[in-house]
């Protein structure tokens, strides 16, 4: 019980600190519910709420609220302040963390910074890189040093419009940087086990345009681990037009197959149970860096390892 009082804390929390963004409500709230708790006439109320939110579980709920809310207002003031006043012109020494996004005249890629004219300060965000120049070809791991031309993401211009730089927000990236020429200093330069997962996903990418046609090779990595890069415009419309885009959204369902899948494998092995549920873990922790760390797999893998553990 105390792991999903703290999960629900923690995600009212973020919440609060992307879109009330104001903390003193909430104080007011727990003044409240101490208020009502010591005046005896409200019998009733003070009876529900004694059972609902005994005093230990009202601090476990304030300390972890907090610091989610803390973490996200502080993350929030990173995002609006660390590339405020950063020159057009920049160099930059970062590792690749994607693999390559082709465009019909550039190469796109998602970068974790090292250093941005030579300061550390921008240690681990993120940048998209686009480089114009197609024969540079980086592989996930690369570290590599450039000089490039730095530019905010376009916000939302017309009510209802897309918001591309909130959309880059939800991937921890902070602006887009453009070059001609990139300089590799060194290999596999990042995580050694992410460094393996993506080669994992890249396989099964490479075996399926092998073995299958574009389209049908598209289809099949969407439908496995939610790539849906080369998917056609029409094939996504058809399916969004037949209620069937969750296919294609890598989810709870897919959680489930996984974990079916592994249970399966394990007891025709008749592993221990207490080891089994350590390596179903383990291989949902990788599943969800294989699908891209999106968020539906990502709460999918928590609420399936909380009911694991329980």
């Amino acid at each position: 019980m105390a792991i999903f009082i703290i999960m629900i804390a923690y995600i009212l929390g973020i919440i609060w600190g992307l879109y009330i963004k104001n903390i003193v409500p909430l104080i007011l709230l727990i003044i409240a519910i101490i208020l009502i708790r010591k005046i005896k006439k409200v019998r009733k109320l003070n009876k529900y709420i004694k059972i609902l939110i005994p005093n230990k579980r009202l601090i476990l709920i304030l300390i972890t609220f907090t610091i989610s809310f803390t973490y996200i207002c502080i993350l929030e003031k990173s995002f609006k302040t660390k590339y405020k006043n950063i020159p057009e012109k920049i160099k930059v020494e970062a590792i690749v963390i994607s693999n390559v996004k082709q465009k019909e005249y550039k190469d796109e890629y998602i970068i974790k910074i090292n250093a941005i004219d030579s300061n550390r300060k921008y240690n681990t965000t993120h940048l998209k890189l686009s480089i114009n120049n197609k024969k540079n070809k980086l592989e996930y791991g690369d570290k590599i040093i450039f000089t490039g031309e730095f530019k905010e993401p376009e916000v939302q211009r017309n009510y209802g419009g897309f918001d591309y730089k909130q959309y880059l927000k939800t991937q921890k990236i902070y602006g887009i940087v453009t070059t001609n020429k990139i300089e590799k200093i060194e290999k596999g330069k990042y995580n050694k086990l992410l460094i393996l997962i993506n080669k994992i996903n890249q396989k099964i990418v490479d075996n399926s345009n092998k073995i299958l046609e574009r389209e049908e090779a598209s289809l099949l990595t969407g439908i496995l681990i939610g790539n849906k890069e080369n998917l056609s415009k029409d094939m996504q419309e058809s399916f969004r037009n037949s209620n069937l885009s969750h296919i294609l959204a890598v989810s709870g369902a897919h959680v489930t197959y996984v974990i079916l899948g592994i249970t399966f494998l394990l007891k025709k092995s008749k592993t221990n149970k207490k080891i089994s549920k350590i390596i179903t873990i383990f291989l949902l922790i990788i599943f969800i860096y294989l699908t891209g760390e999106t968020p539906s797999v990502i709460r999918a893998c928590i609420m399936s390892i909380y009911i694991i553990v329980r």
